[in-house]
């Protein structure tokens, strides 16, 4: 059984239970986090479904859930634009998958590359955008030198055993005054709270080890040794939703009860 990747305390008290996965809530830190994680070998090669070609993801295209998506990367890559700071830098994907982010930020003129555990999906990536991404782990590209001036991680925290760790790693390859940006979903969200704790959007404990709320995520920032952090107000503006509903995520946002996260995570000496 998996102890708190937190603070490492064993004593838990049980919130969620999906078939034979068990969801805890630590009772030293309060983060939430799986307890039993299964074998990660081959999940990831069925992650990815798939069913759409490279001239699909475009601003008005058939498929329904590739307009929405196209729409959010622009709206990240806009973010980016801001929080770089500057005209030329360097940007790494951690979980690239399909490459759809990373085909926009190219699409921007941005420098480019990716990373994801999916060969499968790093095989669409390469062959249908013509990406800089490969199969390769943090500390992979540690060893060979590697550094950026932004590295992004959409939802894949959560995904991860040692999230502290893997920070750790991060901040390893992130240039002095680079960005780390993060968004993960929001277990204090009240999409969460109102489905009882069964949003599959959030709650997926096949692919999901941890279940960040803002103060936990917060929490496991300073642990890996970043100090300069700030929690986005960044709400998608989706062209296929009603200003109601768009009006409504924003007011969610304000108090960090959106669906999702956004952290921005600065390296700097101070």
């Amino acid at each position: 059984m998996r102890t708190c990747p937190n603070c490492g305390n064993s004593r838990y008290k049980e919130k969620i239970r999906e078939e034979s996965f068990v969801i805890v809530s630590c009772n030293d830190c309060g983060l939430v986090y799986l307890l039993n994680p299964p074998d990660e070998k081959e999940i990831y090669e069925d992650y990815y479904k798939i069913e759409f070609t490279k001239d699909d993801y475009r601003s008005d295209s058939d498929v329904e859930m590739l307009n929405e998506i196209y729409e959010i990367n622009n709206q990240r890559v806009k973010l980016i634009k801001t929080l770089a700071g500057k005209k030329d830098f360097t940007l790494l994907d951690i979980g690239c998958g399909s490459g759809l982010f990373l085909k926009s930020c190219a699409n921007a003129g941005f420098n480019v590359s990716g990373i994801d555990v999916s060969k499968n999906a790093l095989k669409f990536a390469k062959e249908s955008f013509g990406l800089n991404v490969d199969n390769k782990k943090i500390s992979n590209l540690a060893a060979e030198g590697k550094k950026f001036d932004i590295i992004t991680m959409w939802h894949v925290l959560e995904h991860v055993l040692n999230p502290i760790e893997e920070l750790k790693q991060i901040m390893e390859i992130l240039n002095e005054n680079g960005v780390l940006l993060i968004e993960v979903p929001n277990f204090n969200s009240i999409k969460f709270r109102l489905s009882g704790y069964k949003w599959k959007g959030g709650n997926h404990p096949l692919y999901h080890r941890s279940f960040f709320t803002s103060k936990t995520l917060k929490d496991t920032f300073r642990k890996s040794g970043f100090n300069n952090i700030e929690q986005l107000r960044f709400t998608y503006e989706l062209g296929t939703k009603s200003f109601l509903y768009n009006l409504t995520k924003k007011i969610f946002n304000v108090f960090s009860a959106d669906a999702f996260l956004d952290f921005a995570a600065r390296k700097n000496s101070i």
